[in-house]
């Protein structure tokens, strides 16, 4: 049974309880081009500059997908759809609530606190810490009191879906400067690349051996 609360929210409640296999199915299109920028001298070396340049990411609509015989969702149940784009490509990928509290303990071992740093790791280290489970959008006091007490409602739900939306757009901002060079903020690339089922370019696709594809045409021609 599906029972759509909001068009305008896009959120769904899933009930498998009548069913044995998911009701919800999420079409998978493959990357035609590379999806995140490797400046490397070794096609094998995946440890170099990695620049998520032409990702985007929207959230399209978040849903529970309710177990048999469970009543109330919990972090596992609630679960987002997420359309990461490369140009005009675009791949689907669904996401648990639980994989989102993931992301951040996996972005904050990434980014090792306390290294020696002088770029901005301690302060994404500082502001993913605090800030990360907490949405900054003002809410009623009926949503205010249900997030703190972290009831999985419709409202609190498109509350968190608006706040994950507002922290990919800035964490993909904030990775595509090139002027950082520290390896933890290479590895942060990585481990967000991961989460979005990113992949990096192939032998084939690597910029070296596209330019030398193309100089080795026009030499044909010639």
């Amino acid at each position: 049974m599906i029972t759509t609360l909001s068009n305008e929210e896009n959120i769904e409640l899933i009930s498998t309880s009548n069913c044995h296999f998911p009701i919800c199915t999420v079409m998978i299109s493959p990357l035609l081009t590379s999806d995140i920028i490797r400046h490397s001298t070794s096609a094998e070396s995946f440890s170099s500059e990695h620049r998520l340049d032409r990702t985007r990411i929207e959230i399209t609509r978040a849903f529970i997908r309710l177990p048999k015989g469970m009543k109330k969702p919990d972090n596992e149940c609630v679960f987002f759809v997420l359309k990461v784009y490369d140009g005009a490509t675009y791949h689907t990928v669904e996401r648990s609530w639980a994989d989102f509290s993931q992301l951040k303990e996996d972005l904050l071992v990434a980014l090792d606190a306390g290294h020696s740093c002088s770029g901005i790791c301690p302060w994404l280290w500082e502001d993913l810490n605090h800030n990360f489970d907490y949405p900054t959008k003002k809410v009623n006091f009926r949503t205010w009191l249900q997030l703190r007490l972290r009831r999985h409602t419709k409202r609190t739900i498109q509350v968190f879906l608006e706040h994950f939306q507002e922290l990919l757009d800035s964490m993909l901002d904030v990775l595509r400067q090139r002027h950082i060079k520290c390896k933890q903020f290479q590895e942060v690339c990585q481990v967000l690349a991961a989460f979005m089922n990113v992949r990096p370019p192939s032998m084939i696709e690597s910029p070296q051996l596209l330019s030398c594809r193309d100089s080795l045409r026009q030499e044909l021609c010639c």
